[in-house]
């Protein structure tokens, strides 16, 4: 079965830093489109509901945030924003397609724009700036907001230097903090997953020590971490920073990619949703982010460049080498092609 993505990544302006690929698992990648005239669009998101894929420009000291349109199989600019901060570093859109919501990681920041019915970015409804410091006096030095997802009427955002997931409510394009659910000192949560298994779960990496935390939803509305999982093997003691985390569409597998230990950490879900201890894989070196296309996963090399298949074995949780690689300017995002 043939699947197309759109891949991102860390670029000059006259690279094509957004492609768009077509994966066969008997004949490999074939690059249907790219795009360049970015530097470093890192992310992309396309709309569910509009033909529309939206790019950061992950820059500094303000970065920006792209709108592009399909038209006859190639992407036009449409417009672009400031993204009110520095280095925006991932998108998310809300469940009602009407918002777009963008992560400043260096500044700490969030900003949600208005979309109209044709999914291009009309205005900014609302600036949310973090503020304070961590246990790390490196990483942490600073909040560094780098992920967002709304669920069930809350939007969860990842501060990697507060150890924290605020909670915020959207209320006609207002943000309305909630509460936060806190996490470890010194983790960095950096990304989170969720699955319609277990809709009373959270699942984070946290990019600084190399953990999974299972977080419950109580019908009290509080939060309760209720497992702490490893994504790196007990000897290791290289440096190691976890990245992106995802389940198979079934939800009966979560996975998550490792930075320095160049592997990914594979942990069968059981019915509660709890999950195992890992089987971790080696993959190429410096695995950012990867997609799950059926039994093969897409691995994403920043370091070197390409974009590798493996071959998932749902019986022993092993990734084999399928043969194929593509040449992709340091991949950094994956989005499923709708």
């Amino acid at each position: 079965m043939k699947h197309c993505f759109w891949v991102g990544g860390y670029s000059t302006q006259n690279e094509n830093g957004i492609a768009k690929v077509e994966y066969d698992p008997k004949n490999g990648f074939t690059i249907l489109e790219n795009f360049n005239g970015f530097l470093n669009p890192s992310f992309v998101k396309e709309h569910p509901l509009r033909k529309i894929l939206y790019a950061v420009e992950e820059t500094a000291p303000q970065g920006k945030v792209h709108a592009l349109r399909f038209n006859d199989g190639k992407l036009i600019k449409v417009n672009s924003v400031s993204s009110f901060g520095a280095d925006p570093c991932h998108l998310s859109i809300s469940k009602d397609g009407r918002f777009l919501y963008a992560a400043n990681y260096t500044s700490g920041s969030l900003a949600a724009y208005e979309l109209n019915q044709e999914g291009e970015i009309i205005r900014l409804s609302d600036f949310v700036q973090h503020s304070g410091t961590g246990f790390d006096p490196i990483r942490q030095e600073g909040p560094h907001v780098h992920y967002s997802a709304e669920k069930d009427g809350l939007l969860y955002v990842c501060d990697l230097g507060l150890d924290q997931i605020a909670l915020y409510k959207n209320k006609n394009g207002k943000l309305i903090k909630q509460s936060a659910i806190h996490l470890p000192s010194g983790s960095g949560p950096r990304h989170i997953a969720f699955t319609e298994r277990y809709p009373d779960r959270t699942y984070c990496t946290a990019e600084l020590n190399s953990r999974v935390y299972v977080i419950q939803k109580k019908p009290d509305e509080s939060y309760q971490m209720i497992q702490e999982k490893r994504t790196v093997p007990e000897v290791f003691s290289g440096e190691n920073t976890t990245a992106a985390i995802r389940f198979t569409a079934d939800g009966r597998m979560l996975m998550v990619s490792n930075r320095g230990h160049d592997s990914i950490a594979i942990f069968r879900v059981d019915h509660d949703g709890n999950i195992s201890s890992p089987v971790i894989a080696a993959c190429v070196a410096q695995p950012r982010d990867f997609i799950i296309l059926g039994n093969d996963v897409i691995v994403g090399s920043q370091h070197d460049s390409c974009i590798h298949a493996y071959c998932l074995d749902e019986e022993s949780l092993r990734l084999t080498d399928a043969g194929w690689v593509l040449p992709l300017p340091h991949p950094t995002s994956f989005e499923l092609s709708l």
